[in-house]
């Protein structure tokens, strides 16, 4: 069965379609890369796909059960996890106690189980030996792999990377897209990753990237295909990517 289905959604803000008619669909374990230019409606997606946004028309499923006016916290329950561009963390507490958080709250864990969740997560994010740190004493690139790690902490079906990539270096942008891959084969992990720029490391390691103007789909296809096709080049790269 299909994981998630969006079926001709749109949302409008005002008189602008920010999300205008979009249809895809993900499979288990797929690594989708949605990419396209500021304002292109990659975010707007992402926050009808999670439940922050009800879309103005079309619908949206989950494993087969339409979730379109369902609100996040139930959609989180089914398994839909989110880790934002902007971490948020807990400053004043343990990176382990972070985790731990996320998975009460969002994982419906006990706080034993909770506390076990959370040790297995950081050991495979590589975050376990800053367990005891202080969450706000932790590197701009280790804050990125805590809001990964705390949006594990939900056992999620699917992953949803808001730009997670921002502001990383090659290398660490090239760990962490290895990490999603990772996931996606070892344990299943469908992840949707929202991306501007650093088209490299994504083409190299995305099963799939659907490209987004003006609210719309212009591609949908392997990397190779979909950053070389003829309108993605014209309106959004410029130049050949390559």
């Amino acid at each position: 069965m299909t994981l998630l289905k969006i079926e001709n959604v749109v949302k409008r803000f005002g008189g602008l379609r920010a999300v205008d008619g979009v249809t895809l669909a993900l499979e288990r374990g797929e690594f989708l890369a949605v990419v396209g230019p500021n304002g292109s409606g990659k975010t707007t997606l992402l926050n009808l796909i999670n439940g922050v946004y009800k879309p103005d028309g079309g619908k949206i499923y989950f494993e087969g059960r339409d979730i379109t006016n369902m609100p996040p916290y139930m959609r989180a329950r089914l398994g839909i996890a989110r880790a934002f561009q902007v971490p948020r963390p807990f400053p004043e507490l343990t990176v382990l106690e972070n985790v731990v958080v996320g998975a009460i709250f969002a994982g419906g864990h006990d706080r034993s189980k909770a506390v076990e969740v959370a040790e297995e997560v950081l050991r495979y994010v590589g975050l376990y030996e800053k367990r005891e740190s202080l969450a706000g004493r932790l590197t701009f690139n280790e804050l990125r792999l805590l809001e990964l790690a705390r949006a594990l902490a939900a056992n999620p079906k699917l992953l949803l990377l808001d730009e997670v990539m921002a502001g990383l270096n090659p290398g660490e942008i090239d760990a962490i897209a290895h990490l999603v891959k990772k996931l996606a084969e070892e344990r299943g992990v469908a992840a949707i990753s929202l991306v501007e720029h650093r088209l490299r490391a994504v083409a190299k390691l995305a099963h799939r990237v659907v490209v987004m103007h003006q609210g719309r789909v212009i591609a949908d296809g392997p990397p190779e295909k979909a950053l070389s096709d003829p309108v993605v080049v014209e309106v959004y790269l410029g130049k050949p990517w390559r």
